[in-house]
């Protein structure tokens, strides 16, 4: 499979080419920040999920704490 348009046709309009591999790389690059977001939250949830876990153990600690000193 070919390219649609061929190297010739970039070489006679060279603003052109500039303009369709500069659209490429902005393509790429969303492409590419997306997926980094993507990780990045499923990352800080399970983060979250797991300091919400320790503060309910610590809430109970506290709560245990408080009923012993009455």
């Amino acid at each position: 499979m070919g390219l649609p348009v061929a190297i010739k046709d970039f070489t006679k309009n060279p603003v052109s080419s500039i303009a369709v591999l500069s659209l490429c790389a902005v393509i790429y690059l969303y492409i590419d920040v997306k997926a980094t977001m993507q990780g990045q939250i499923t990352d800080l949830q399970e983060q979250v999920e797991q300091l919400q876990e320790d503060n309910k153990e610590l809430q109970r600690q506290y709560i245990e704490l408080a009923k012993s000193i009455k």
